[in-house]
């Protein structure tokens, strides 16, 4: 087995599901939450969904949306510290 083949077969991703609600602070913590787990479970990479700390809808997206740096973005760059992931997370930012 070569370099790269057995560097490759150790790598491990996981793609996150998780409800939401109209509670950002929820989302977040669960976000938080399901992170966490994934990287307990050796994921050296997370991919959370889309609109993860809101609902879905273009009518969400103005009620939601933050600047970046903000709420969410610190959210995800200390639970990706936290746990020694990757991670990326979708979202809306304002104008």
């Amino acid at each position: 087995m070569s370099a790269v083949s057995k560097a490759m077969s150790k790598f491990r991703l996981a793609v996150v599901q998780l409800h939401v609600t109209s509670v950002k602070a929820d989302n977040l913590s669960r976000a938080r939450r399901l992170v966490k787990e994934a990287a307990g479970q050796g994921s050296q990479l997370v991919l959370l969904p889309e609109c993860f700390n809101s609902p879905y809808g273009t009518g969400f997206f103005s009620q939601y949306a933050e600047r970046i740096p903000g709420e969410s973005t610190q959210l995800l760059s200390d639970t990706a510290k936290e746990n020694k992931v990757y991670l990326v997370g979708g979202k809306e930012a304002s104008d």
